[in-house]
């Protein structure tokens, strides 16, 4: 424990601190608590405690208290509070820097214009001297401002793109700063003109300012602007051969001042720029030259800063955030960096930061430079599983520039006697005082006054330029008048800030790439839709079906590709901030309305860590998020929220609030987006499949079923019960808020652990798992530890069981609280989750799922703040997946911001709507309201629509499932530090059927069972109701039951049992596939024992004569329409070997009387037609005859070939049809005993030669006789 004592002490202060901005006379004053609860795990944190209202900032390594004020901008006027003083464990803050004050920040939160908020956050931990303090209770006042005076403004943005103004356009690459030339020959060899034209009809448009800026209002260039030229046409107008033009065009990092020095902003997701050809008629955007060679000026310039860096981006530690490193420090211990500096003077500036990768052992490096050296020490990263991948240390020095040198650096690693220790260069950055001297062709500077001066600068070496432009603002360059005077020339101009000029000497400059003719495009002239698909080109097919099943469903879609964001909003550089801002310009232009925004967003591709392909693995198809933090694995991360926020201020901060509701679908390939739009089609579509349960029991050609009553929570068994209390929690809360909801608890501490050649296991868990997925399940919600490859040290699901999933018709939402499970950015591995929404057969819908390590404290909340939101209905509907995401994540934000739930992404369609039922079931009265064993039981109900108003006019089935009382079990407490504790749940089912609803009313009758627990308490019905269009469900818990009915009549006759396998044409003897499907029809007066109360009174299926290995099918048993005295039973075989089987199903009625019934068969390899029991009936005929025949190819088409021939082998007849069968035994061929030419065949003897080909176009053929009689 961190925490070893606290001790209560009680201060006064009144802080007035300082704040800008204008204020009304408007004051809120409160007292409040700041409560603290204790972390269930471990987390390496500076303390073990954390504010129940708030979270650990780990940015700035403090607890922050949080509280939601009304909108508004505030200053602290008086603020007093108590505080405890806590004594820590100073090994465990050894990197903490608290200040010795508590100090508060206001951040502004907004989701739509009425829903806006003001957060105060509260630092609080303090140290003063040397002691460690936390605050207890505070009272505050504060002064309430109109207006957020410090927060960025609206964009603005066009209606119309330049792109869609009809001309031609043509992409053109750049590949860094500098003056780029286009000559005519370079036009007509790129197909951009087929001859000379006016050189009015060239236009140059880009916005190449590098990386957009992240935070919101903060300035981002809208749609392209159009830069300046510089025609060499020999002044004829016309451009022709022999001609060009000139342009500066920059790279894709940014260079920036900040009053004192450069430095350099690396893009992060593009390595080039572009730029844009436009080939129209209209005006064109030439240079000007201006003349100030009259101004007065106060100063001269000969020297400026210059500005290099080296930033080469190789190795990423983590596969994780947006740091990438350069050279690595190992065998080879030293690099030198050379710069082409000349005419040095003065000194120069270095910034450098690198990363030392150990484990205890110090390290250092040692920067030299003229001389001149400089020492960095760098600590130990530790060893552990949570140690940072590497220590990173960023250090500036001055170092004394030598005249006439070459500016050559050094840098060299010592890893202090630790052979494993490696050192990485992030960048070095030089501000190098020169002289201004032109050496080279395009010679690039820049000058810096922080007050508006006129200047005379003066250029050395000069004798061959010919133009000075300034580049300050390329969409307005000027070609400046200069002096030139022998070798020297200068030029006056006011210096402002920072300006930018570039000399140019000849015409050797080099030509952009080209890159493609590009299809006209107005993004900025859509209307405001619903949802936008955000979707790679290679998906756009996927993308237009999904589209067209959404405006089926009364939304406005609107898809677009990722290059035609970049094209208008980043200057065609991938950017994943242009697609915030694409998606802001709505945003902007409703005024943040929530009822015109767009509500959703789909990002339709996979993404990778690595944006820029760096790599080349090629599998950044949408560009991915990523934190600045790249080697604490605890706080590096990805998500897709931040293209989520787009309110004025917004950016990346722990309280910032979703806008839109966002979800990607991680697809990397043409077939994974079909299959994956198919599953959504389907989950919300009615009968969109055309099987039927003969040829899979998950693939039904319905998606109604009780299954969407269901709920599976799931919990692993480690941390001292921390996730079994934690799923306990969830029951908890879903009994209260969906009371209709049927629990499953799989605590894997419930079951028995074995070991194994390669660990742990718990196979009954893992099992357990599997069937609940396989039979369907509304939500599926797993808290614990788990990782890219499944859950739980002991595997308790893996990524061969996922991808073995086949429940397309019932496929759950996963809510998985655990590490890693959806990290969808390794492009090294697709995810375990990832494998969950692309099993193309079932799996998941959706997930709300992990992208990295995750603590679960923070978890657990999010949890509730998830169970808080998904069964809200809106408007009397169930919510859309991206609603109870984005509710969810606002919650968050809104009371407990901490940066893990950041980690959390949607794999989905966030418009598809949760298959969460809306209409009622409810009873109107029982027979009795007690009952016991050995009685019937009749319940009479009616269904009512969403607004409770009884529903005549509804025709459907309804769904019983009558549990028995709670049944307690055991956790065994098998893991140290783990305990067995008791839990409950609704386990033991006592009847479970089906009865017709007419006119909106029901009933239903049914016998208890003798196996019921005698004791008296509360049962449970659980009704699902559905016609084929719309569903609902109810439940009912008052019911009493207990004991047993003693005047019930006598029974000692068993059930009656038939067996079949996929359909009911099956006779025993025959063959199969190895995967058949059981299917059992039972009869009995008193009805089937379902409950499992009862030693052996369970449904037993022995498969072989393996007693040992027997299978229970209480759960798989349901009674028939309006009737509990017959029922049937499906369940699938599996993994059968080739040859000979029996089965045999032992079934007890509600008396315990018991039947058992067999069934054998011939398992055959159905990747080889199989055929037997070839024959005609009748045999002999006269007139009529048809054709049968046994197979192992179920539910598959299968082309038949009958050649019926004469004795002296002569075809007579030949006879081609098409069937499919849900079993292993076709349905009659009939045949007349008639021809080709319709005559009618003489009696005698024949042979006919049956052929059997699948899809596969594998085949098998029989000949056998028959006798014609007529």
């Amino acid at each position: 424990m961190l925490l070893i004592r606290i001790t209560i002490i009680v201060l006064l202060f009144v802080i007035t601190p300082i704040s800008n901005g204008l204020y009304a006379q408007s004051y809120l004053q409160f007292i409040d608590t700041v409560k603290y609860s204790t972390y269930a795990q471990k987390n390496n944190s500076i303390v073990d405690f954390y504010p129940s209202s708030g979270y650990l900032n780990s940015s700035i390594n403090n607890l922050i208290f949080q509280k939601k004020l009304p909108h508004g901008n505030y200053k602290v006027e008086e603020f007093e509070f108590t505080e405890e003083r806590v004594e820590v464990n100073k090994n465990a803050i050894s990197n903490l820097n608290l200040d010795n004050q508590y100090t508060f920040n206001f951040h502004h939160q907004e989701e739509h214009v009425k829903n806006k908020g003001t957060q105060l956050l509260l630092n609080c931990l303090r140290m003063h001297n040397g002691e460690f303090y936390r605050i207890k209770n505070f009272k505050i006042k504060l002064r309430k401002g109109l207006v957020y005076n410090n927060l960025p403004k609206k964009t603005e943005f066009s209606n119309q793109s330049v792109l869609s103004n009809g001309w031609d356009w043509y992409k053109l690459g750049i590949s860094n700063d500098g003056v780029y030339k286009i000559d005519y020959n370079f036009l007509l060899s790129n197909g951009i003109i087929d001859g000379p034209l006016p050189s009015t009809q060239i236009h140059l448009y880009c916005n190449n300012l590098g990386m957009l800026n992240t935070t919101n209002g903060t300035y981002r260039p809208d749609d392209l602007l159009e830069h300046t030229l510089f025609f060499n046409d020999g002044n004829d107008g016309t451009f022709s051969p022999g001609d060009y033009m000139l342009f500066y065009a920059k790279g894709s990092d940014r260079i920036v001042w900040n009053n004192q020095h450069f430095s350099h902003v690396n893009h992060l997701y593009a390595d080039s720029s572009f730029c844009f050809i436009g080939i129209g008629s209209g005006g064109v955007n030439l240079i000007d030259t201006v003349n100030h060679l009259n101004q007065t000026y106060s100063t001269e310039v000969n020297e400026f800063w210059d500005f290099d860096y080296i930033n080469d981006d190789r190795v990423n530690l983590l596969k994780s955030g947006s740091i990438w490193l350069g050279d690595v420090f190992d065998l080879t211990n030293q690099y030198d960096y050379s710069f082409p500096f000349t005419s040095l003077v003065d000194s120069s500036f270095v910034k450098i930061r690198v990363v030392s990768k150990s484990t205890s052992t110090p390290a250092s490096f040692n920067l030299s430079l003229f001389g001149q050296n400089r020492n960095i020490s760098i600590n130990g990263s530790g060893s552990s599983y949570l140690s940072d991948a590497g220590r990173a240390s960023i250090n500036e020095y001055y170092f004394l520039n030598t005249p006439n040198s070459n500016f050559n650096m050094t840098l060299t690693y010592n890893n202090n006697g630790s052979p494993s220790s490696k050192g990485y260069l992030d960048y070095v950055e030089v501000n190098c005082k020169r002289q201004l001297s032109v050496d080279k062709s395009a010679f690039d500077f820049r000058i810096t006054n922080n007050i508006p001066t006129w200047s005379k600068i003066n250029l050395q070496n000069s004798n061959s330029v010919q133009m000075v432009w300034d580049i300050t603002d390329l969409t307005n360059v000027k070609s400046l008048a200069f002096q030139q005077n022998g070798a020297a020339l200068y030029f006056i101009d006011e210096i402002d800030s920072v300006k930018h000029y570039t000399t140019i000497s000849g015409n050797a400059f080099p030509a952009p790439s080209f890159i493609q003719k590009l299809v006209s495009q107005n993004l900025h002239g859509m209307s405001t839709p619903d949802m936008i698909i955000i979707t790679s080109a290679n998906f756009m097919q996927a993308s237009e079906e999904l589209k067209l099943f959404h405006e089926s469903n009364g939304l406005l879609v609107h898809i677009v590709t990722d290059q035609q964001i970049f094209n208008e909003f980043s200057s065609g550089m991938r950017d994943a901030t242009a697609i915030k801002q694409f998606l802001r310009m709505f945003y902007v232009r409703e005024n943040a309305s929530p009822q015109h925004i767009p509500k959703y967003c789909l990002l339709m591709g996979d993404g990778t860590y690595d944006n820029r392909n760096l790599l080349g693995h090629g599998n950044n198809l949408l560009p991915v998020f990523e934190s600045a933090e790249s080697l604490v694995k605890v706080n590096t991360y990805a998500t897709d929220d931040y293209f989520a926020i787009l309110s004025d201020g917004g950016a990346m901060l722990n309280t910032d609030l979703l806008n839109i509701a966002i979800g990607r679908i991680t697809v990397s390939t043409q077939q994974e987006a079909m299959d994956v739009v198919r599953k959504i089609k389907h989950y919300q579509t009615i009968d969109t499949i055309n099987n039927t349960i003969g040829c899979s029991i998950n693939s039904s050609n319905s998606v109604l079923g009780d299954w969407r009553n269901k709920v599976v929570l799931v919990s692993d068994d480690e941390d001292n019960n921390a996730y079994f209390n934690d799923i306990e929690i969830m029951a908890s809360k879903i009994e209260q808020t969906k009371p209709t909801a049927n629990i499953t608890k799989i605590h894997a501490d419930a079951y028995a652990q074995q070991s194994t050649a390669v660990g742990e296991r718990i196979p009954a868990a893992e099992s357990a798992i599997e069937e609940r997925v396989n039979d369907g399940s509304l939500i599926v919600n797993y808290i614990g530890h788990g990782g890219e490859t499944g859950w739980a040290h002991e595997q308790i699901l893996t990524v061969p069981t996922i991808q073995n999933w086949s429940n397309l018709s019932s496929m759950p939402v996963f809510m998985t609280a655990t590490c890693e499970f959806g990290r969808f950015d390794d492009h090294d591995r697709v995810s375990a989750g990832e494998f969950v929404l692309l099993n193309p057969n079932g799996g998941g819908v959706g997930l709300y799922t992990t992208t990295r390590l995750v603590y679960a404290t923070p978890n657990e909340w999010l949890n509730r703040y998830f169970y808080d939101t998904v069964f809200d209905l809106v408007d009397y509907k169930a919510q859309r997946l991206g609603d109870i995401y984005k509710g969810t994540k606002n919650k968050f934000a809104m009371y407990s911001a901490d940066q893990n739930y950041r980690k959390f992404a949607l794999l989905g369609d966030p418009a598809l709507k949760l298959a969460l039922p809306e209409i009622h079931v409810i009873i109107d009265s029982l027979s009795s309201d007690t009952i016991k064993a050995l009685s019937e039981l009749k319940v009479f109900g009616h269904i009512e629509d969403q607004h409770q108003n009884i529903y005549n006019n509804y025709n459907g089935k309804v769904y019983l499932t009558f549990f028995d009382k709670k049944a307690t079990f055991n956790t065994l407490g098998t893991n140290s530090g783990s305990s067995s504790s008791p839990f409950q749940m609704w386990k033991n089912v006592i009847y479970k059927g089906k009865s017709t609803v007419n006119s909106g009313n029901f009933s239903f009758s049914l016998k208890v069972p003798k196996d019921i627990d005698y004791t008296y308490g509360n049962s449970r019905m659980s009704f699902y109701v559905e016609n084929g269009n719309i569903d609902g469900n109810g439940s009912y818990e008052s019911l009493i039951i207990g004991g047993i009915n003693a005047n019930a009549p006598n029974d000692i006759t068993g059930p009656e049992i038939k067996l079949f396998l996929n359909d009911e044409n099956f006779v025993s003897g025959g063959i199969s596939n190895n995967n058949p499907v059981l299917i059992a029809h039972l009869f009995d007066t008193n009805g089937i024992n379902t409950v499992g109360n009862g030693i052996g009174h369970d449904i037993e299926l022995i498969i072989d004569g393996d007693n040992s290995s027997s299978i229970i099918l209480n759960d798989y048993y349901e009674s028939d329409l309006d009737t509990y005295q017959s029922g049937k039973i499906f369940f699938e075989l599996s993994e059968l070997s080739p040859g000979d089987h029996t089965v045999e199903l032992k079934v007890w009625d509600n008396y315990n009387n018991s039947s058992k019934s067999d069934i054998n068969f011939i398992v055959v390899n159905n990747e080889e037609v199989e055929l037997s029991h070839v024959l005609n009936y009748p045999n002999p005929f006269t007139t009529n005859t048809s054709f049968f025949f046994e197979h192992n190819q179920n539910c598959n088409f299968l082309d038949v070939n009958i050649n019926v021939y004469s004795v002296s082998g002569k075809i007579v007849k030949t006879i081609n049809q098409r069937i499919h069968n849900e079993g292993f035994r076709s349905n009659g061929i009939n045949w007349d005993g008639r021809d080709e030419f319709g005559e009618q065949l003489a009696k005698g003897v024949y042979l006919y030669k049956l052929k059997v080909t699948n899809e596969q176009g594998m085949s098998s053929s029989k000949t056998e006789t028959m006798f014609l009689l007529k």
